[in-house]
């Protein structure tokens, strides 16, 4: 009987901790959602301030860039050349805001979704403002700091495609 009532304990504990630790993760993972929000808006202060080196340091090395209608660019190299033009550009203006973050649950990977403004100077040199949805997909380094690994935009629907 006794030995019953201790695997009845042992049990019992053992799910408290299960539980416990299951929800220690979900608040780990929605503090890392957090900060996410809050990496990717400092990018885009970055951005709008048009400093290269500093927009450079959230891609990982082997960070790939697909913006609409651009060729795609892979690598530090290839990012840095498309973001120093886009940036020497007159009237571009860049800025994004984060929508929403998803973290893995082994906090390792991470997605967010995001709105953006790009500013583009038409034919005429007068600037045209541009509204892109994005998703960019983020990695932990060696460092454990989120560098973006995917960067992905398109323009939303047009009026005949939204339903």
């Amino acid at each position: 009987m006794i030995t019953g009532m201790w695997r009845g304990v042992a049990v019992g504990a053992g799910a408290i901790l299960l539980v416990g630790c299951a929800t220690a993760r979900m608040d780990d993972q929605s503090a890392e959602e957090a900060r996410l929000l809050d990496i990717s808006r400092e990018w885009s202060r970055a951005a709008g301030a048009g400093n290269v080196d500093a927009v450079m340091r959230y891609w990982a090395d082997d960070a790939v860039v697909m913006m609409a209608g651009l060729p795609t660019f892979t690598g530090k190299d290839a990012i840095r050349r498309y973001v120093t033009e886009s940036f020497d550009m007159p009237g571009f203006a860049i800025s994004w805001e984060p929508l929403e973050a998803h973290v893995s649950a082994s906090g390792d990977m991470a997605y967010i979704v995001e709105r953006s403004r790009v500013t583009l100077p038409d034919a005429q040199g007068q600037p045209v403002v541009h509204q892109f949805r994005a998703v960019s997909i983020w990695r932990r380094d060696a460092g454990q700091d989120w560098r973006n690994v995917v960067d992905i935009s398109n323009a939303p629907p047009g009026p005949a495609e939204a339903h």
